[in-house]
């Protein structure tokens, strides 16, 4: 595995992890007693949108460095 290879597939682990923490983060902020519906609803759309971006991110940079690659990160596409 060349460097390059090796760099954009820690970038791509990398922005996933980060993306899980930040959506576990926002879901467990959603949790708390003293919010209204509406903002339970928007922190639970706003935890899968941080999770998609982050993750889309770290995608995209592995995408441009490397080629052709599966969305998550430790699948491996079959031509």
């Amino acid at each position: 595995m060349n460097i390059l290879k090796g760099f954009s597939l820690v970038v791509h682990w990398g922005s996933f992890l980060s993306g899980i923490l930040f959506a576990l983060t926002a879901l467990y902020i959603s949790v708390l007693p003293n919010l209204y519906n509406i903002q339970r609803f928007g922190l639970i759309v706003f935890a899968l949108f941080v999770f998609f971006s982050c993750s889309g991110l770290g995608w995209l940079a592995r995408y441009t460095l490397v080629g052709k690659i599966h969305f998550l990160p430790w699948k491996k596409i079959n031509d």
